[in-house]
């Protein structure tokens, strides 16, 4: 996954199969990558992922999502594995209308209608009325409203069946007369068809009814089947695509174990052990400057200090040592993560020295650490920085600021946004949240750090080199600000009700607002403050829009 280049090749041999709107990889953190190497929203906390990941299954949501287009979509996963380990994942978008086309033919004089539910009762797809999508509400809650109050005990008849794999007939009467409802599991996905009848039909067609509801179960199991059958014929082919992307794939063999002893006064290393991962040959002697030479190279930029660890306890200045970086391993040229551990040893007569010491592959179990930091430290709702993550790292970086930057606290709140909740429900609410934290990510680079406080609140911490000028630090802060404006500006609306979500921002700087986090945020807060007192939507620094950096 860390290579761009080979993943946005390996999927767009995927582009056009089937009817696919989007196909994306995505890796173990479920960061995900489309074929045109576009980063998409992180999956990690959909159910179908998760379990994709967990099992080794192939999934298909349970609820109906929404695309960046706002268009309903349903989602499949395929798993690529090496061994028993799932590496990544495939994911696939399909159009909503691709499922409620193929079960959009009438049977039954058009009299009859049917519901596609998971095993939670979720509708995945009602064809009852065609002018209008019918999805993600629960069909009991939903099949309440119409019935007697009397028929409504057979609805726990209907949901012990459907979690317990069952298939059975229930009849229901309300005011628009008595149904029957039939039921029966796919066996896939643990979705159920359950196709409605009204019983004046069943009557009237007494002596066929028995012929024509085999045939009515089979034409839909059928259908339902070849449904899946095309899906998965699918992502089978789109799966060849790993044969030319092993780098997707790689697994970590945590057996590999190189010790290695440093002659400090011949000035050579020596290893033993598995080493062609380490080193790409079966050679066990180097010189230090061969290692310095051909090895040093290859640790990552960001962990170069162990150079000088190690230089540190050759020269006997440490007496042993215990560090882990980055490494570009020779088995497949990705970074892995390995463990050095090492301590000097004195001859008796105290006349030679000699430093021993392992070099583990861990890499396997620092990913996975990593993994539980992340999601102990994100929001689950868009994948942010949460509030304790966000200010453990600003205090951090306050703490520890050697770097000459210059920093900008901002501190976002989305006008109106409790409306949307009030009116147009909280499933809206999610997506306006969704739709900020994924406008943020776009107006700020990697290396700025973006949480959400929760509810409607946001914090961004701008990290600006103060070797571009101060004009030009002053102009990027209002940029910025101004880009917030903009862009968190959007209208979320139903049939009737339209509201207009906007952003008020308060704006704080380092260090003349400020050389803590907490000081930072009580002056961006009471900017943000006044902004919402004039009117909202628009910003303000804490010492006036003049400001002097």
């Amino acid at each position: 996954m860390s290579d761009e280049v080979a993943v946005k090749k390996a999927i767009m041999s995927t582009k056009g199969i089937g009817s696919f709107k989007q196909i994306a990889v995505a890796d173990k953190d479920g960061t995900c990558i489309n074929y045109k190497g576009k980063v998409l929203s992180n999956v990690y906390n959909k159910a179908y992922f998760f379990d994709t990941i967990k099992t080794g299954i192939p999934q298909i949501s349970n609820r109906i999502d929404v695309d960046e287009n706002l268009e309903p979509i349903l989602t499949l996963t395929y798993p690529i594995k090496r061994g028993r380990t799932v590496e990544a994942v495939i994911i696939g978008t399909i159009s909503y209308k691709v499922l409620s086309d193929i079960f959009s033919i009438p049977v039954f004089d058009g009299e009859s209608y049917l519901y596609i539910v998971s095993k939670d009762g979720n509708i995945i797809l009602c064809n009852k009325d065609k002018t209008r999508s019918l999805y993600n509400i629960d069909i009991y809650s939903y099949l309440l409203n119409g019935i007697y109050a009397e028929e409504a005990v057979k609805l726990n008849k209907m949901q012990y069946d459907l979690k317990h794999n069952k298939s059975d007939y229930l009849m229901f009467s309300g005011k628009n007369g008595t149904k029957v409802f039939t039921y029966i599991p796919l066996n896939n996905n643990d979705w159920y068809i359950i196709s409605v009848l009204p019983f004046s039909y069943i009557v009237h067609k007494q002596k066929e009814v028995s012929a024509i509801v085999f045939i009515f179960l089979g034409i839909i199991i059928f259908t339902v089947f070849a449904f899946i059958f095309l899906i998965f014929k699918t992502f089978r082919k789109v799966i060849s695509v790993q044969k030319d992307n092993e780098r997707l794939i790689f697994a970590n063999n945590q057996n590999q174990a190189v010790i290695f002893e440093f002659d400090g006064q011949k000035g050579i290393l020596s290893f033993s052990g598995e080493t062609k991962f380490l080193l790409g040959t079966d050679k066990n002697q180097y010189t230090i400057e061969e290692v310095r030479e051909q090895f040093y190279k290859r640790i990552h930029k960001d962990d170069y200090s162990v150079t000088q660890q190690f230089k540190d306890a050759a020269n006997d200045k440490l007496q042993g040592f215990s560090t882990e970086f980055r490494y570009r391993c020779f088995t497949n040229d990705e970074f892995i993560w390995l463990r050095m551990t090492g301590s000097s040893i004195t001859s008796s007569d105290g006349k030679s020295k000699k430093f021993i010491g392992t070099i583990n592959n861990v890499n396997a179990q620092v990913l996975h650490e990593q993994e539980l930091k992340s999601i102990a430290e994100r929001d689950k709702l868009t994948g942010l920085l949460n509030k304790a993550a966000m200010e453990q790292n600003v205090r951090e970086i306050f703490a520890h600021d050697t770097t000459g930057l210059k920093y900008a606290l901002f501190v976002i709140d989305l006008d109106n946004f409790k409306k949307v909740n009030d009116m147009l429900g909280h499933l809206v609410g999610d997506m306006a949240i969704i739709d900020a934290g994924k406008k943020l990510s776009l107006i700020f680079s990697e290396k700025d750090y973006i949480g959400r406080f929760g509810g409607d609140e946001f914090c961004i911490l701008l990290c600006l080199s103060e070797s571009i000028g101060k004009e030009t630090i002053k102009r990027i802060i209002m940029e910025k600000a101004n880009s917030l404006n903009a862009f968190l500006r959007e209208d979320y609306f139903d049939e009737k009700t339209i509201i207009s979500v906007s952003a008020s921002v308060g704006i704080s700087i380092y260090p003349e607002d400020g050389t803590t986090y907490e000081e930072l945020f009580k002056h961006a807060d009471e900017a943000l403050y006044e902004i919402k007192q004039r009117g909202k939507n628009g910003y303000k620094f804490y010492k006036g829009n003049n400001i002097k950096l």
